[in-house]
């Protein structure tokens, strides 16, 4: 008996983190608007130069301007200039 309660007792426990973890999926791929992920590669570049990095900043810049590009269908971030 003891066995048969553990059982269930861990089905729903594993049930409970599956639920939490499918929430919790589908919050953090919230729709992100073109001038929002602007706003972030601009705050990642700025940091990465403010650093004094110059090849990190490159990086960025050209991983940032690829990313925007593939998810906004070719848009730009008229206003993040190359470092």
């Amino acid at each position: 008996m003891a066995e048969v309660v553990a059982v269930v007792v861990r089905s729903s426990l594993a049930l409970a983190v599956t639920s939490l973890l499918a929430l919790s999926g589908a919050s953090t791929a919230q729709a992100v608007s073109l001038d929002q992920a602007c706003q972030t590669f601009a705050s990642k570049l700025s940091a990465a130069q403010a650093s004094g990095d110059k090849d990190k900043a490159q990086k960025i810049y050209t991983q940032g301007s690829k990313r925007i590009a593939s998810k906004f269908n070719g848009a730009t971030c008229a206003k993040v200039k190359a470092p």
